[in-house]
């Protein structure tokens, strides 16, 4: 399944993340992993609504006095305005590691907290300058680090997978336009995967997360530049997704199935700085920009974008319809198969419903264009094609 065979010279650089920690109550084991790795000033990175519950509270007392400050103001896409807020705030605490709590948002947060302050970025222009600049369908331009960022260890409480990767987005309302960083050793280096701690997590929020693994997991598996390591390990994760994610949406207590859905989230991006995600997540990206939450993008693209490249890419869609059956016919479309399962899942499909006007689509289908996933697309596409999709989903 997949690209079978190589017939170029190909560069396959392997993730950066050097240890998982796994299991029910796996936060436990962060402070021994800190004073193992000789780092004493931690800056908590996190949200409002991770920091206000008890399962957060637990982790600032187990750390006790290697947290040197709290930041817990990240907002959903990240405003560039709160990104320069974080690092501002770490360069004072003289952090030296970023501890991330919560969903992507924090994960990323983090990320981009890390580059600026090794950057000694210093206000929204600076962390611009370090964004991906992409003219459709081949121009790429990313300006070169000149320091190490300082490490990042994520604590993941959704299924977003942001932790197993260098990439960060973060958001200027200004423009209407979510910017991409991208960084291999933004990767966090340490991840605990901790379903104890995921289960108090809202179930519509892990729901919508979910769906995002599984677009991670679709756009891998059918790139134009998919590699076999990657496709089958995408392929194997919408499977195990398929079968754990609606226990674990039903009941937060099964930490079986939802331990299942982390390890099958990070199946689902391993290796994604070699093999691109794609148009799902290029107009996610930018729909999120006028304010359609992160996951959420992904349960109303995902369906509609498989639907227009099933032309182009039917024997690894049959291969992902086989996993994602259940019991149903195998033979039926792979886009089918998904709707069933975003059905039972009862996740948002219309982008109306969270009262972004469709005047806003033109601009949304100009910025997919420059969206650096949309690249690796296997259909060509242009402004009209998005803006149809768009016109679909609305």
């Amino acid at each position: 399944m997949g690209a079978t065979t190589m017939t170029e010279l190909r560069v396959f650089e392997m993730p950066r993340t050097r240890r998982v920690i796994q299991g029910s109550g796996a936060t436990a084991s962060l402070a021994g992993e800190l004073d193992e790795r000789g780092l004493k000033r931690a800056m908590l990175v996190t949200g409002r609504s991770v920091s206000a519950g008890e399962g957060f509270a637990a982790l600032v007392e187990s750390l006790g006095d290697r947290v040197v400050d709290v930041y817990n103001k990240v907002e959903a896409h990240n405003p560039v305005q709160r990104v320069v807020e974080l690092i501002e705030q770490a360069r004072k605490a003289d952090a030296d590691v970023f501890v991330a709590v919560g969903g992507g948002s924090p994960v990323d947060a983090a990320k981009l907290a890390a580059l600026g302050v090794s950057e000694g970025i210093d206000d929204t222009a600076g962390l611009a300058e370090y964004a991906v600049k992409f003219e459709y369908p081949d121009i790429i331009k990313i300006r070169p680090q000149t320091a190490e960022p300082l490490p990042v260890i994520a604590v993941p409480t959704t299924l977003s997978a942001a932790e197993w990767d260098g990439f960060a987005g973060s958001v200027d309302h200004e423009r209407d336009t979510k910017d991409l960083h991208v960084f291999l050793n933004l990767t966090p280096t340490t991840v605990v995967l901790d379903p104890a701690l995921a289960a108090l997590t809202p179930r519509d929020l892990w729901a919508t997360t979910g769906v995002r693994a599984l677009d991670h997991a679709v756009e891998t598996a059918y790139a134009k530049n998919a590699h076999p390591f990657t496709t089958w390990l995408a392929t194997g994760a919408l499977g195990i997704l398929a079968e754990n994610l609606p226990r674990s949406v039903a009941d937060a207590d099964d930490h079986e199935a939802a331990l299942q859905c982390q390890i099958a989230a990070w199946m689902s991006i391993i290796g994604v700085h070699n093999v691109s995600l794609g148009l799902s997540h290029g107009i996610g990206h930018q729909l999120g920009a006028v304010g359609i939450p992160h996951g959420v993008t992904s349960c109303i693209m995902l369906p509609h974008v498989m639907r227009f490249l099933e032309p182009v890419t039917r024997d690894q869609q049959a291969a992902m319809a086989k996993v994602l059956a259940r019991g149903g016919d195998p033979s039926a479309p792979a886009a089918d198969h998904m709707e069933r399962l975003f059905d039972e899942l009862g996740v948002p499909r219309r982008v109306s419903d969270f009262g972004v006007p469709r005047e806003k689509m033109d601009a949304v289908a100009k910025a997919t264009l420059g969206d650096l996933v949309v690249r690796e697309a296997p259909r060509k596409v242009d402004e009209q094609v998005v803006y149809e999709l768009l016109e679909k989903v609305w």
